[in-house]
């Protein structure tokens, strides 16, 4: 992997309107084993990318290294599966990628944006507006409507309440739930719940959304239609997605997937 050092407005911004077929573009896109990703026209175009991440915890007197020395990088488009066993730093690795958690060395870089050069004010703007996140429970705000907890990023943004509520609109149509909008959360199954937490993830429209386990509480067929769907969004919206699973048959159906191992990431048949 080169050892460019992104800085802001080192690559295009993906999400800019009519740029949309990035979803078409990840199809063509390679892996080298070294992590970089190319482009068809050769450029390397990271949305998400680390370059020699560690991090440890103390447990007294001891020290646990979670993740020695990580490099990774993710193209525009792209939906990559990271597995392990329990314990093994996947959702350390997703909290540092998505700067909810700061490495003890490397770097992280979101659009072309070190997020070790930015205020903590800052990276929070830098979240709203490039990343969406989703986890294993769906966190929606229980006395609100699905309509009104996917506005929430948007407004959060500043966005108009009543802008903000029509792209919510729209992005749950997106995800199958046009009539559901005015139901609260303890209204809808856990599928549907969990396409209200996408759908709220996706309405910024983020160049990458970072999904913790997100079919996890979910039986099976219910957690690959989630994945499907995911999936097809990422292709349809131009978004990427970095996905930590154990599920192996879902991890299988992502363009690409990487174990955590030892500390390290290693490509699916190293």
């Amino acid at each position: 992997m080169s050892s460019t050092t992104p800085s802001a407005g080192a690559w295009p911004d993906t999400t800019a309107a009519g740029m949309s077929p990035a979803g078409a573009q990840a199809k063509t896109v390679s892996a080298r084993h070294d992590g970089t990703i190319r482009a068809p026209n050769g450029a390397t175009q990271p949305v998400l990318q680390c370059q020699g991440l560690r991090k440890h915890y103390d447990q007294g007197a001891r020290q646990l290294t979670i993740l020695k020395h990580v490099d990774f990088t993710v193209a525009p488009g792209e939906v990559v599966a990271i597995v392990g066993a329990s314990g093994s730093g996947k959702s350390t690795l997703l909290h540092l990628l998505g700067g909810l958690d700061q490495p003890d060395a490397g770097w992280v870089a979101v659009a072309g944006q070190r997020l070790d050069a930015l205020s903590e004010t800052a990276r929070g703007q830098l979240r709203n507006h490039k990343l969406g996140f989703v986890y294993q429970f769906h966190h929606l705000l229980g006395e609100f409507s699905a309509i009104e907890n996917v506005a929430m990023p948007l407004l959060i943004r500043g966005r108009p309440r009543g802008e903000a509520q029509e792209a919510a609109r729209q992005m749950l149509g997106l995800v199958g739930l046009a009539e559901r909008g005015e139901h609260r959360p303890g209204e809808l199954s856990g599928g549907e719940r969990q396409r209200v937490a996408l759908a709220r993830a996706l309405v910024t429209r983020p160049c990458c959304v970072l999904a913790d386990e997100p079919t996890g509480n979910l039986d099976a067929q219910t957690a690959a239609s989630v994945f499907g769907l995911l999936h097809g969004l990422a292709r349809q919206l131009g978004t990427a997605v970095v996905i930590v699973t154990h599920d192996l048959d879902l991890a299988a159906r992502a363009d690409r997937r990487v174990t955590l191992r030892d500390g390290t990431l290693v490509e699916a048949g190293v």
